[in-house]
């Protein structure tokens, strides 16, 4: 783990949750290269901005440390690397990418983001509870404590598929980055609307996915609290081999 304070000088990076902050995670791939890097950036500094953080470095400043914090990184690993801007420091860690397409077990988490569009470190509730799991296999889907819709998961945004048609929350959510430049793709390929199903409106899915930066595209398996599990994987495979090649293209 890295760190720095607003003056340059090395610091001890804390423990980020229940900090006041922002964050985000990118994918290091073997080759160091980091898919939509500049997306993450920005987003990351705009949520900086939303929640009025005294100090926010440059974008290029980001850059920089960004790159020293990967030359301590072997080239042939993959790894999830999570940068966090607090109120006086920038923090980043990093571990490995364990969890990219690997089936996933769901948890009911009822919760409501307190500013859906930021991803803050200081909602302990959502990302501290992540310890209780085995992240490569299980994540926590969060339903609405008073709607009672299943809008994304702790680490990732949801796809609800029947056949050749995709429902995708898009509103009152954290819009992952991943999904955003996926979403062309889907719409080629794919009849997708927009809504947050309730709990009891499982049983017509027949496939749930999981998307985002650390799992790329992954099936849920189960999600026993609701009564759903997983019918198939067709629709997986597609999607998967849609995301696969905009990974690579973003590559080049």
């Amino acid at each position: 783990m890295h760190a720095w304070t607003q003056k340059g000088e090395t610091s001890e990076h804390p423990e980020p949750w229940g900090l006041q902050g922002v964050f985000t995670t990118l994918r290091s791939l073997p080759d160091r290269q980091i898919p939509f890097c500049n997306h993450h950036l920005d987003r990351l500094l705009d949520s900086a901005q939303k929640l009025g953080l005294p100090w926010i470095p440059s974008k290029e400043r980001l850059l920089d440390r960004l790159k020293e914090a990967l030359e301590s990184i072997s080239p042939q690993e993959d790894r999830l690397v999570r940068l966090c801007l607090f109120e006086n420091l920038l923090g980043i860690a990093d571990r490995p990418a364990e969890s990219d397409g690997n089936p996933v077990e769901g948890w009911l988490l009822p919760h409501r983001r307190p500013e859906p569009s930021i991803k803050s470190t200081a909602d302990q509730k959502l990302y501290g509870s992540l310890q209780e799991l085995d992240l490569k296999s299980e994540d926590w889907i969060i339903i609405d404590p008073k709607d009672n819709d299943v809008r994304e998961t702790a680490t990732s945004n949801l796809i609800f598929a029947e056949g050749n048609n995709l429902l995708i929350p898009d509103d009152r959510i954290l819009k992952g980055i991943v999904l955003q430049n996926l979403m062309p793709l889907l719409h080629d390929e794919f009849s997708v609307r927009a809504g947050r199903p309730k709990d009891q409106d499982l049983a017509p899915f027949s496939e749930i996915l999981l998307c985002g930066t650390g799992r790329g595209i992954a099936p849920l398996n189960a999600l026993s609290e609701l009564g759903w599990s997983s019918q198939g994987n067709e629709t997986f495979s597609r999607i998967r081999a849609l995301y696969d090649q905009m990974i690579e293209a973003a590559r080049d």
